[in-house]
């Protein structure tokens, strides 16, 4: 079962689910085109994750042997407008769902997918950023995803469940909406066809770790077959990419030529940690190590738009 199946990483990781054989029940909230090439062949099961008993229905019809919690208020920028519905929504969904399997006679593998905002700002010397690093979150959102994770931690160690924590850095690729990459190649196909004169972007001087989507989930997968329930895992490549950098990048790929570039006051948040680099080790330990490069995931984010507009 994926919660938040109809968002960038859980439709990525039906896809993948699917070609291994898996059944998928899909447990979606919202708009759900992201999985519409799936619905013959999963289970979608719409579900507030605030509607406790709403849960506990849904995973007891789906009975998971795998449950991957992905459902969560996912932006930081929203989580400052808004911290009430994120925190209710990411600790108490949380909370809600890890009650539900407790209650239920089966012990399913669950992976709580939280973030790497857990960590916070860091001087150069604290890089890279590891799962023993102590947590500092700067905005309401890392404060709702530290929440989520101790709950994890307090139901595998109480309750004895099967409880993995995983810390994703900056995901991103195809599907992917509202983040500075999924800006940048939004913005440069609006201009290709007319649609806007001027490619708006926030703070280009912070430095960030991206992974693709689609490696993403092959890392969800394997912690699933071989990670150590109780224990936190941090997804990333182990790379920084200069915002700057990945924005030329973008335009070089684009193919335009001369695109005016404006910093907007709406594009920047209150507070940007200036670099946020992880270390993947323990994940590629067990195996995994990221295939895609940025170019590729840039360019494909680019005919996703072209697509999609």
């Amino acid at each position: 079962m994926i919660t938040g199946c109809e968002g960038f990483i859980g439709s990525h990781l039906a896809d993948l689910l699917l070609e291994k054989g898996l059944e998928v029940y899909a447990m979606v909230y919202s708009d759900a085109k992201n999985i519409d090439h799936l619905k013959d062949k999963i289970v979608i099961l719409s579900c507030d994750m605030n509607d406790d008993g709403r849960v506990e229905e849904v995973v007891r019809e789906a009975m998971p042997e795998y449950i991957f919690h992905l459902a969560a208020q996912s932006f930081v920028t929203v989580s400052w407008e808004d911290p009430k519905l994120t925190l209710r929504t990411n600790i108490l969904g949380t909370l809600n769902l890890l009650e539900s399997v407790r209650k239920m006679e089966t012990d399913p593998l669950i992976e709580i997918v939280g973030s790497s905002a857990v960590y916070g700002p860091r001087s150069e010397d604290e890089l890279p950023m590891r799962e023993e690093t102590d947590f500092r979150p700067t905005s309401f959102y890392a404060v709702s995803k530290v929440g989520e994770e101790m709950l994890g931690y307090l139901y595998a160690k109480v309750y004895g469940m099967g409880v993995i924590r995983v810390r994703p850095f900056n995901m991103t690729g195809p599907r992917k909406t509202e983040d500075a990459c999924s800006d940048f190649t939004k913005g440069l196909v609006e201009i290709e066809k007319g649609l806007r004169d001027v490619l708006e972007v926030g703070n280009l001087d912070t430095v960030r770790d991206f992974t693709d989507g689609r490696d993403a989930v092959k890392a969800l997968w394997l912690l699933a077959e071989k990670g150590v329930p109780g224990e936190a895992y941090s997804l990333c490549s182990g790379k920084g990419h200069k915002m700057k950098d990945i924005l030329e990048k973008a335009i070089s790929l684009s193919g335009l030529k001369d695109v005016k570039v404006r910093q907007v006051p709406k594009k920047m948040r209150p507070y940007d940690d200036p670099i946020y680099v992880g270390d993947n080790s323990k994940l590629r330990g067990l195996g995994w190590e990221p295939k895609i490069p940025i170019e590729k995931t840039l360019s494909d984010m680019l005919d996703y738009w072209r697509r999609n507009l």
